[in-house]
């Protein structure tokens, strides 16, 4: 599958490399939608995708394919991993607060039965 840069709107085309990775099918991004213009000998379009090739191309679309799937499927750049479950301290801070504030109000309700004490003199 090969894929415009400039598509317009760009939520058009935005979900195709991650779709194309998942189902294991090899894209890639070229610069404009005038040359994947040419290649159909259309007006400007933002997506082609290949569903049948000729015997005589198959060893050249074999040799592209290799080439994309090192460039663009196979990148580990690209996939990114957010996060990591490490708060900052100002969150960590934050939530301390309203563990308190829990406690708190769990120690006034059912203080006198001695459980929520103990709970939270096992946690500090």
């Amino acid at each position: 599958m090969v894929t415009a840069r400039d598509v317009d709107p760009f939520e058009l085309a935005v979900f195709l490399p991650a779709l194309c990775r998942n189902m294991g099918v090899p894209y890639c991004i070229i610069k404009g939608k005038a040359r994947l213009g040419r290649l159909v000998h259309r007006e400007p379009c933002t997506t082609v995708a290949f569903t049948q090739v000729n015997s005589e191309d198959k060893g050249t679309l074999a040799k592209l394919v290799k080439a994309v799937r090192t460039n663009y499927n196979n990148r580990c750049v690209t996939r990114r991993h957010w996060g990591g479950s490490v708060l900052s301290p100002k969150s960590v801070g934050r939530t301390a607060k309203l563990e308190k504030a829990k406690v708190k109000e769990l120690s006034t309700t059912w203080g006198y039965l001695g459980i929520v004490e103990f709970s939270a003199r096992k946690n500090n």
